[in-house]
C-alpha cells in the first residue's frame, strides 16, 4: 500500500505479467516520491543563496524590464531575512547592482531594482557567469544556490555566444553547486539555448510570451524552491544478464556497469519524479515462477544536505499464456506517460515544420494527432493551442511553444495522484503540479501588485 508520507520508489509495469516462453519488451514506470508536506512541520532551513540576473538589453525596454524587475522584487518579497541575494544586469556590459549578501530588511534590493535601465546588446554568457560567482563562494552555506536569469534575445556578445559550450558551463556549476534556472520571453530569445541552460544546469525553464505572462512562472519557480525536499536525486537502475533496459525520457544520464544512471530533476513535498524505461526481455526470463527484472536504488539528499534514505524498489514478474496476458488491463498511468512522451516527440516534429513554414503538415499533423491522444485531456489541451497558434502562422511562436510544452511532458515532476485530478482541480494545486495548456501564457496566477514597495 503506497504511503504518502515516507519517500520511496515505486515500479509499475504496463501489464502485471510476461507472456510465457517470449521474448518481449515491456514498458515500466519508475517514480521517486517525496512525502507529502506537514503543515504543521515548522521549516527550518539553511539560506538561499539567489542570484537574480535580468537582461537589460535595448529590446527589454519599456514593459518587458518592468515586469521582469516586478517579478524580480516579487521573489525579493518573499525571501527570508536571512537569505542572500544579488541582483545583476547586463546588456553588451555587465553590471552587478547589490553584490551577494543577506536580504536583512531589503531596502538594498529596492534600491538596485529601482536603478535597473535598458541598455544594448546581449552578453548573456557573461551576465549568468558573474551571477554564479557572486554565490559559489555560499554554497556550502546554502539549503540552494540558484541562478534565475531572465533575458529576450540570444547571445550575441561576450567571451562565448555557443549554445553547447554555455550549457556546459551551467553544468559544470551545477556539480559545484549552484544551478541554474532561465527563462526567456517573447518571440526572440534562443529557445535551445535557454531550455539546456536549465536542464543541464540542474535548475528549470520557463517562457512567457508576453511581459504580463512572466509572472505566473517566476511565482511557480519559488514556489517550487520554497517546496524543495529532495536535491541531488539519482536513479540507479539495474536488471539480470540479457535485460537491456532503454531510457525513453530526455533526462541526462550515464552508463553504469551497463545500466543507466539518470539524473533526475529536484523533488518537491508532494511530488515525484518519474522516468519510462523500456525492458527488452529474452524468452529464457518470461517463466511461470517468475523473474526479478529490475531493481531501482536512488540517492538523494535534502536542501540542507543531509542523505535521504530512500529503499530500493525491485519488479518481478511471472508467465503466463498469451490468452490469459491478452486479458489483463493496461495500468493507466503508464498508458498516461507512455502518451506524453510520444506526444513531446510528436510536437517536436512539428517544430522542425515550422522552422521550414511548412503549415499544411502541421495542421495535418495536429488533426492527425487530436485522434491519437484522444485519450489524454492535458495533451488535446495543447494540441488545440498549437493549433489556434498554426492558424496565425508564428513560426517563432510556435517553434517556442512546441519545445516547452515537449520538454515539460517528457521530463517534469508530477502530482503523486494526478489522474485523480480533473484538469480544473489543478487550478488549486501548487503552481509546480499544474499542467498547462500553454506554457508561454499565464493561465492560474495573476500579476503582483505594487503595494508594500
Amino acid at each position: 500500500m503506497q504511503n504518502n508520507n515516507i519517500p520511496q520508489v515505486l515500479i509499475t509495469p504496463l501489464k502485471p505479467a510476461l507472456i510465457m516462453g517470449m521474448a518481449q519488451k515491456l514498458p515500466v514506470l519508475v517514480r521517486v516520491q517525496a512525502p507529502d508536506p506537514d503543515p504543521a512541520q515548522k521549516k527550518d532551513r539553511k539560506p538561499y543563496h539567489l542570484s537574480l540576473v535580468i537582461d537589460r538589453s535595448g529590446s527589454m525596454s519599456g514593459d518587458p524590464l518592468l515586469e521582469a524587475v516586478r517579478c524580480a522584487k516579487h521573489i525579493v518579497d518573499r525571501l527570508e531575512s536571512t537569505d542572500v541575494a544579488s541582483l545583476i544586469v547586463f546588456d553588451d556590459r555587465v553590471k552587478t547592482l547589490a553584490p551577494a549578501k543577506t536580504v536583512g530588511d531589503r531596502k538594498a534590493l529596492y534600491a538596485a531594482l529601482a536603478h535597473v535601465r535598458s541598455g544594448g546588446s546581449t552578453n548573456l554568457h557573461g551576465g549568468w557567469q558573474t551571477g554564479a560567482a557572486e554565490i559559489l563562494d555560499g554554497v556550502k552555506q546554502a539549503a540552494l544556490a540558484r541562478v534565475i536569469l531572465l533575458s529576450d534575445g540570444n547571445a550575441n556578445v561576450g567571451e562565448t555566444t555557443d549554445t553547447n559550450e554555455i550549457a556546459a558551463l551551467c553544468a559544470d556549476a551545477a556539480e559545484k553547486g549552484v544551478t541554474t534556472s532561465t527563462y526567456g520571453l517573447g518571440r526572440d530569445f534562443n529557445e535551445e539555448l535557454m531550455v539546456e541552460m536549465g536542464k543541464r544546469g540542474g535548475g528549470n525553464h520557463y517562457y512567457g510570451d508576453t511581459a504580463a505572462d512572466l509572472f505566473e512562472p517566476f511565482a511557480e519557480e519559488f514556489d517550487f524552491i520554497s517546496n524543495l525536499y529532495a536535491r541531488h536525486v539519482r536513479l540507479a537502475l539495474a536488471a539480470p544478464e540479457g535485460v537491456k533496459i532503454t531510457l525513453l525520457n530526455d533526462y541526462p544520464a550515464e552508463q553504469r556497469e551497463g545500466f543507466p544512471l539518470v539524473r533526475l530533476p529536484d523533488i518537491p513535498l508532494g511530488a515525484e519524479a518519474w522516468v519510462l524505461v523500456e525492458l527488452e526481455i529474452p524468452a529464457g526470463m518470461a517463466l511461470e515462477s517468475g523473474n526479478q527484472l529490475l531493481q531501482a536504488g536512488v540517492t538523494a539528499s535534502t536542501p540542507d544536505g543531509s542523505p535521504i534514505a530512500i529503499p530500493d524498489a525491485t519488479l518481478t514478474l511471472k508467465a503466463m499464456s498469451p490468452q490469459a496476458w491478452e486479458a489483463l488491463l493496461q495500468d493507466p498511468l503508464v498508458v498516461a506517460r507512455q502518451t506524453e512522451l510520444e506526444a513531446g516527440k510528436f510536437l517536436d516534429l512539428a517544430r522542425a515544420a515550422a522552422e521550414h513554414g511548412d503549415w499544411a503538415t502541421i495542421q495535418k499533423m495536429i488533426a492527425e494527432g487530436r485522434l491519437r491522444f484522444a485519450d489524454n485531456p492535458w495533451v488535446l489541451e495543447v494540441l488545440e493551442g498549437m493549433e489556434e497558434i498554426a492558424k496565425d502562422m508564428d513560426s517563432a511562436r510556435f517553434r517556442k511553444e512546441a519545445m516547452y510544452s515537449s520538454r515539460k511532458m517528457s521530463s517534469r515532476v508530477s502530482a503523486k495522484e494526478e489522474l485523480l485530478m480533473s484538469m480544473a482541480a489543478e487550478s488549486a494545486a501548487p503552481s509546480f503540479l499544474r499542467r498547462k495548456k500553454s506554457q508561454g501564457k499565464a493561465q492560474f496566477e495573476q500579476r503582483p501588485d505594487d503595494t508594500n514597495q
